[in-house]
């Protein structure tokens, strides 16, 4: 017999079979990196969110003697101000917020809420977006 170079159909199938596993592995690891990253981005989106709401707050507790905080229940859109009613938003795009806020222990209220800052202000905010990811903060503002 000769010595014929070459590759045979069954040969050509297995290394297109090991190519198409090889393939589908690397593709599911990127397309899972893909989901992760947008997940962990999207939280961070939150915990930026809700620092800046805190912070926002907090100065106005620190810089002023009474402010407003209105929370519009049916939107759950968060606006503060020096005056009522109170027009600076909070929170902006697609991020939902709920607040709960108090001298002693937080609780849900709705409309319009004055403070006076002589007094600690107990905050829990939670905020959460389309996908369902939620973001919770407690905290105490005190004014010395």
């Amino acid at each position: 017999m000769k010595n014929q170079n070459g590759l045979t159909l069954v040969e050509l199938l297995a290394a297109l079979t090991i190519l198409f596993i090889i393939s589908a592995v690397i593709y599911s690891i990127f397309f899972s990196y893909n989901r992760n990253y947008n997940q962990i981005s999207q939280k961070n989106n939150l915990a930026q969110n809700a620092n800046i709401i805190l912070a926002t707050i907090k100065n106005y507790h620190l810089n002023n003697d009474q402010y407003f905080i209105n929370y519009d229940n049916d939107n759950y859109k968060l606006f503060i101000g020096e005056s009522t009613p109170a027009s600076k938003l909070l929170n902006e795009g697609d991020i939902k917020v709920v607040i709960e806020a108090g001298v002693t222990q937080p609780s849900v209220f709705k409309g319009e809420m004055s403070i006076i800052t002589k007094q600690p202000l107990t905050l829990k905010l939670k905020l959460f977006n389309k996908q369902g990811q939620t973001y919770e903060v407690e905290t105490i503002l005190k004014r010395y």
